[in-house]
């Protein structure tokens, strides 16, 4: 995996010391932005786009960058899929902090792009090869704007086969559909876990701790490693499947699953697609 430069890398800490505040993504902007695909639906296809938060519990900086996810949800509706990546030093626990949600997906993609910090997101993974992954909070909206005015060239619909309330084993089926030009490269898909309305001590802006601060959209693990595995999507459509068996932690109606398809050569994100279970 490409490694960032190092001037890349001080001028990013530079900004990450400097979000004290944070302005209204909003404002200004005209944002027209629909739901998402409905996964049973033959309408119109629209690009979704994945928004790949990365926070702690320990960082209080970082619930500022929650409500601009929230913001961006509530402007663009289910076209914006949020996955919080608890990882780095500040997803830690100690004792005002029982609980610090990472998972070894989280700590894979923390280490294998090179970050040093949080709060900061991959917008669809963007500009992987230009060294400019990493896009501040506050400059979510914009890359968003950008990414979600795209053509859709995939589909993918997603359906909660099965859920076995004794062994908390989940069954998920889907399908990538390719409705336009993909890249000529190897396409990769990720199939993940998520859970909201976690309630549990975090860091806040003053530097108090909220014990009762609500979590949403945590990254819990992986129905198929985080990086995924190739499909095969040489006949413009192909199936999937995966089961996964749920920590005894999780609340099942609170969980969501988020399905992604990639370039493996550029890590860029070309569709996502989302189901609350």
């Amino acid at each position: 995996m490409k490694k960032f430069t190092f001037l890349s890398l001080i001028s990013l800490f530079l900004l990450v010391l400097s979000c004290d505040t944070i302005d209204d993504p909003l404002k200004n902007n005209d944002l027209t932005g629909g739901g998402g695909n409905d996964t049973s639906s033959t309408d119109t296809v629209l690009q979704n786009v994945l928004l790949e938060e990365f926070t702690g519990v320990k960082c209080n900086n970082c619930p500022e960058a929650a409500e601009e996810a929230k913001r961006l949800v509530a402007a663009y509706g289910d076209r914006i899929i949020v996955l919080a990546i608890h990882a780095g030093n500040l997803a830690q626990t100690d004792p005002d902090h029982p609980r610090a949600f990472r998972t070894p997906e989280g700590t894979a993609y923390f280490n294998d792009f090179n970050l040093f910090g949080v709060p900061v997101g991959f917008v669809n993974r963007k500009e992987y090869e230009q060294n400019a992954i990493i896009k501040l909070f506050q400059d979510w909206n914009t890359e968003i704007v950008e990414e979600i005015s795209k053509p859709a060239v995939a589909k993918i619909n997603l359906v909660e086969q099965g859920y076995n309330s004794s062994s908390r084993e989940l069954d998920i089926n889907g399908t990538v559909e390719v409705i336009g030009d993909l890249p000529d490269a190897d396409i990769y898909l990720t199939v993940i876990l998520a859970e909201s309305k976690i309630i549990s001590a975090q860091t806040m802006p003053d530097k108090s701790i909220n014990p009762n601060y609500e979590h949403n959209h945590v990254l819990r693990a992986a129905f198929n490693s985080a990086y995924g595995e190739a499909i095969d999507l040489s006949s413009d459509t192909a199936n999937f499947n995966y089961s996964i068996t749920l920590d005894s932690e999780i609340v099942k109606e609170n969980a969501e699953v988020i399905a992604y398809i990639y370039n493996r050569d550029t890590y860029q994100v070309i569709q996502a697609a989302k189901i609350e279970l």
